[in-house]
């Protein structure tokens, strides 16, 4: 097999002359690094460890991607697990009513019972999305959803125990009572 200088040679690349001093610059080169005791630079070997490096910092990085991803994931089990064993289930009577909600910008309605519809209202019950579907589930259930993730939430009102606050002396309406199932 013939040596990359050969090759060169012969196809024209270099002359004889160029590959005499080539060889001569690299004798004189490994004559001082042993006289010296310094060892020549091994850009194949400096080359190898850098490809190596980057190579180890792109694994990182694709397993903490992957790790985020897988993680992101098991949250998103864990708010469908919750809302599917918490779900209170819609009645399909008569005695309906509409509840009419905001989702992304656009208004939304659904359909419940009275007793819900209050409960809703009061902030007992709040509304979750799942797969394009609605669900009504309890208040407690809500807050661990958002402690996971908000998105999945798309109505939950305060509490508010109107009929226990104390009415301010000074309100000119406070002889009013203010219904709370006013509908949009």
């Amino acid at each position: 097999m013939a040596s990359l200088q050969d090759q060169l040679l012969g196809a024209g690349l270099i002359n004889k002359q160029k590959a005499k001093k080539i060889k001569s610059a690299k004798k004189k080169a490994a004559n001082i690094s042993r006289k010296t005791k310094v060892e020549l630079e091994n850009e194949a070997a400096n080359l190898a460890k850098k490809a190596a490096e980057e190579k180890r910092q792109r694994s990182q990085q694709l397993n903490a991607k992957n790790k985020q991803a897988a993680e992101q994931k098991a949250i998103t089990a864990q708010i469908r697990q919750i809302i599917e064993l918490n779900s209170i289930k819609q009645s399909n009577g008569k005695e309906e009513q509409a509840y009419n909600f905001t989702d992304d910008a656009k208004i939304k309605t659904l359909y419940v019972s009275a007793k819900n519809h209050d409960w809703i209202s009061l902030g007992r019950i709040a509304i979750a999305k799942l797969d394009q579907t609605y669900h009504l589930i309890p208040k407690d259930a809500a807050n661990k959803i958002n402690e996971r993730d908000e998105s999945f939430i798309v109505l939950l009102n305060e509490s508010t125990n109107s009929a226990t606050e104390e009415v301010e002396a000074d309100d000119p309406y406070a002889d009013y009572q203010i219904p709370d199932d006013l509908m949009w």
